[in-house]
């Protein structure tokens, strides 16, 4: 059986005393095989890992100095929490923190990294912002003690400061415009509980971790309203065909287009999981709507797919990635993995990046006339301001990750990007998990 040796090496200047590890199932059913020695030398014993949050209480958290030598995974999905000085306690099982005033572990500084190895050539690792900003780390893979990959959390010639400041700096003056929205520095000016510890920095919460707008804490994130009307003024229902970008107006505003190719390694050979070709028109009304219209595969007839405009711009919406639409007339579903799921990642994605309305010209071609999937060949340096003049109108947290770090900044930042380090056990046998620097202010 392959096995993974994960490593932790503690650039943080913090004791590896208070510095703890915790690992995270992506699923309850999964296989979970992780090991460790014993760090008693007249013990020489390996140690199972136990899942952080299967049951309610303090967690099944490892400090760095048991984990100096590694561990070895056989099975694991899911994610590896490091946590600085007091860890979160897990409150029911399966129990992960809520970027929630009201969460107990809310003012604690944690962050996370994300990994798949089963042995498999497909496995894969990454470094992830798109919840919050926290712990800058680097991932490296090795394979006989010679480097295969590095994921830099903080790319070179930048520091954690300077990604502190510039995201902290999007919300310092809250962007929404809804009431009682607060910057999304934690703790920041978030009021503490007595019983909430946490006196100074702790994480910098991403756009798409905010509950729904009316709910606590309230996002001060731009809501990417002003994007939507934008795009009613310029290719609405009054507009004419072709004046500023070919063939939009009178409510178009981009053909999402391109090939889906299924799901899992046994590809179903029909239906919303097979591999299949989709050409959908988007169009906008004048409330803000958004509706897909065109072919879906093998599907007879005209496939519809509506996106309210209240969906778009809650953050779990746009920023998220995860905005539910009504397929032909049906009720609301969120995206899932299948082609339906997939279209509506282009269009998001469209969104985040400011593609849509875009006249910027790539390859003699205004990136709003081109399709869904051409976007996804623009270079990852030609994205968000370079797209739209307006702030408003692209992701400005991903904008600004995506200048300072290799982490995923918004869900679907690896169809721009290479994001994702492999863990192929024919080319890897050791990650290396580097934490960087906890100095920030």
């Amino acid at each position: 059986m392959a096995t993974l040796k994960v490593i932790f090496k503690n650039n943080s200047g913090l004791s590896d005393k208070l510095v703890s590890i915790g690992f995270v199932s992506g699923s309850q059913t999964a296989p979970f095989s992780i090991s460790y020695p014993s760090p008693n030398s007249l013990e020489p014993l390996e140690l199972e890992v136990q899942p952080l949050n299967q049951e309610i209480g303090k967690g099944n958290w490892y400090s760095l100095k048991e984990l100096s030598n590694g561990v070895s995974i056989q099975n694991f999905s899911g994610r590896i929490y490091i946590s600085y000085g007091q860890t979160w306690s897990v409150l029911n099982t399966g129990y992960e923190p809520a970027q929630n005033i009201t969460d107990a572990n809310f003012f604690l500084r944690y962050d996370k990294m994300e990994l798949t190895f089963n042995g498999n050539p497909a496995d894969v690792a990454d470094l992830t912002s798109i919840d919050y900003w926290s712990i800058p780390m680097q991932l490296e893979t090795y394979l006989n003690g010679t480097i295969v990959q590095t994921d830099n959390g903080i790319k070179t010639g930048m520091t954690s400061y300077e990604i502190y400041t510039q995201l902290n700096a999007l919300t310092a003056t809250p962007q929404s415009g809804l009431a009682n929205a607060l910057p999304a520095l934690v703790p920041g000016n978030f009021t503490q509980q007595p019983n909430q510890p946490g006196t100074g920095f702790a994480r910098i919460i991403g756009p798409s971790s905010y509950p729904p707008i009316g709910g606590v804490p309230v996002t001060p994130y731009n809501l990417f309203e002003a994007y939507l009307n934008f795009l009613i003024q310029n290719f609405g229902p009054s507009t004419t065909v072709g004046k500023t970008i070919p063939e939009l107006g009178n409510g178009n505003i981009a053909t999402i287009a391109g090939q889906f190719n299924g799901v899992g390694p046994n590809v179903p050979t029909s239906g919303p999981q097979s591999a299949q070709t989709y050409n959908l028109t988007a169009s906008i009304d004048t409330s803000g709507d958004i509706t897909l219209s065109g072919t879906v595969g093998s599907v007879s007839g005209t496939t519809t797919m509506v996106y309210k405009k209240s969906d778009l711009i809650n953050p779990s919406g746009i920023y998220g990635a995860n905005a539910p639409f009504s397929l032909n007339g049906g009720a609301s579903q969120n995206p899932a993995n299948d082609v339906y799921g997939w279209i509506t990642g282009d269009l998001l994605a469209g969104l985040n990046i400011g593609a849509i309305g875009s006249e910027t010209v790539i390859n003699k071609t205004m990136v709003g006339a081109m399709t869904s999937t051409d976007w996804f060949t623009i270079p990852n340096t030609s994205l968000f301001s370079n797209l739209q003049n307006s702030p408003s109108n692209y992701n400005q947290y991903a904008a600004t990750l995506q200048k300072l770090s290799d982490a995923y900044n918004f869900a679907y930042s690896d169809r721009f990007s290479p994001v994702l380090v492999s863990l192929n056990p024919a080319t890897v046998d050791t990650l290396q998990i580097s934490l960087l620097t906890a100095i920030v202010d």
